[in-house]
């Protein structure tokens, strides 16, 4: 029995990295087309019986930044990208205190159950352009809940991109590293810009205090030492200028030289 019980909780542990997995697959997909993707998660419960009321085990989500459901789906509105092992990807936007659950505002994306992050991109693009519309209210069924785990979690094991080699990466030390590569390249390419104008911005003392604290987190923070580096020269760009005035606009520009380096 406890053997059993063993084997189990390892098949749980090995479907939650497998989904993981795809899930970082699919949201390296769309940092690459430049979303803010927030954060992903995985849940391997494939005998967890809680799951029944929705017809469903396990399942994975892409998260998105406040600000950028915000912008495209409206205010105060829970939205994102689910992954249901039973009826593949979904998107979903719950009004706040609209009291529907996500399964009744799910639009379903069809095409399979574990489609390329591609189309699960192509699919999100669709729905910025109609959220209400995209995809289809009817949930398709592509397996049957609790049903052959080990078989799921081969289909899965194929957007590992570690797998089989001798370094095996954690699924979320892999989202990390995508996600500070992407806001690497938007950072450069916002510094390297040709046919920039010089900008006023009214700042209070405070504000431009906490935006220099924002950047030496960063610079403490971030996984890479690239990024690092960039946090630490705009940071000191930043308060140069901020004592020099605008005469300092072309003396103190050592994170645009690092960005010249890095293209």
């Amino acid at each position: 029995m406890v053997y059993e019980d063993d084997r189990a909780q390892q098949m749980r542990d090995d479907l939650e990295a497998a989904i993981g997995h795809y899930m970082v697959a699919v949201a390296g997909r769309l940092l690459d087309e430049g979303l803010p993707v927030s954060s992903v998660s995985s849940y391997g419960d494939y005998d967890d019986p809680s799951q029944d009321a929705f017809g469903a085990d396990v399942e994975g989500s892409v998260e998105f930044t406040r600000a950028f459901r915000r912008k495209v789906f409206g205010e105060g509105r829970d939205a994102g990208l689910l992954w249901c092992g039973v009826s593949g990807w979904c998107f979903f936007s719950i009004p706040e205190g609209a009291g529907r659950t996500l399964m009744e505002s799910a639009r379903w994306m069809g095409g399979g159950l574990t489609p390329d992050p591609g189309r699960v991109a192509a699919f999100l693009s669709e729905v910025q352009l109609d959220a209400e519309f995209s995809g289809s209210d009817e949930r398709p069924f592509y397996r049957a809940p609790h049903a052959e785990p080990k078989s799921l979690l081969q289909r899965l094991a194929v957007f590992d991109a570690a797998s089989g080699s001798a370094e095996s990466w954690g699924y979320d030390s892999r989202f990390a590293c995508l996600q500070i590569d992407a806001c690497q390249k938007r950072v450069v390419s916002a510094l390297t810009a040709g046919k920039q104008e010089v900008v006023e911005v009214a700042l209070r003392s405070g504000e431009l205090r906490a935006l220099l604290e924002i950047l030496q987190y960063v610079e403490g923070a971030a996984p890479r030492d690239d990024a690092r580096e960039m946090a630490r020269r705009l940071c000191s760009d930043l308060s140069l200028r901020a004592r020099d005035g605008r005469e300092g606009l072309d003396d103190h520009r050592e994170a645009l030289t690092y960005a010249e380096e890095q293209r």
